[in-house]
């Protein structure tokens, strides 16, 4: 038997309050258009949302709701931290820079810019998580890589095949050995010598 797709559609619960004229004005709608009055204001949400845009301010251009809406939970989520147009919270940066660090678990490209929602749909539930494990690996001189390596785990227990990490580019070489440190003698101690005046 096949599920009824409009309840299996609907999983969010909103309750407002509501004076007599307003709930008036939503069942003469619901009557006049002959839709449930969840529909009405659905459809009232989705036309108003439509009119309302922001400008681009890193492509130029205008951007609307559906500019930023993902059926992921976490692409949405990482398009609208993203853009400062949203002033996105201190918890919002901090998930979007651990996404662009371990950019090869979310995005398709180095530009950062193709989510990957294979990935991102098992990851991101636990993404505080994955983040927690690279601070306290950093705070710790633990292996900085360790967040990354967990989330390898994850996707192969999804049985995805998870992207190379440490990624080539995130290893950081040694600078050779001509470009270490100056030495003592190669600069002056004298204060006056670097005052331009």
């Amino acid at each position: 038997m096949a599920k009824d797709a409009a309840k299996s559609g609907k999983t969010e619960t909103l309750t407002i309050r509501l004076d007599p004229k307003t709930r008036f004005i939503l069942e003469y709608m619901s009557r006049l258009k002959g839709q449930t009055i969840t529909t009405v204001v659905e459809r009232a949400i989705v036309a108003a949302a439509a009119q309302e845009t922001v400008v681009d301010r890193e492509y130029g251009g205008q951007l609307s709701w559906d500019s930023f809406w993902d059926v992921s939970e976490g692409v949405r989520a990482l398009n609208l931290a993203s853009r400062s147009e949203f002033f996105p919270t201190f918890e919002e940066e901090r998930r979007i820079e651990f996404a662009r660090t371990h950019w090869p678990f979310f995005f398709a490209t180095k530009s950062k810019n193709v989510p990957l929602n294979h990935y991102i749909d098992i990851l991101w539930p636990r993404i505080d998580e994955y983040i927690q494990i690279h601070e306290d690996n950093k705070a710790q001189g633990g292996d900085w890589f360790g967040a990354g390596k967990a989330m390898q785990d994850a996707l192969r227990k999804s049985n995805l095949r998870a992207p190379d990490w440490p990624h080539k580019e995130t290893v950081k070489q040694e600078p050779p050995k001509d470009q270490e440190k100056p030495s003592s003698s190669s600069f002056s101690r004298d204060l006056d010598d670097d005052i331009p005046f």
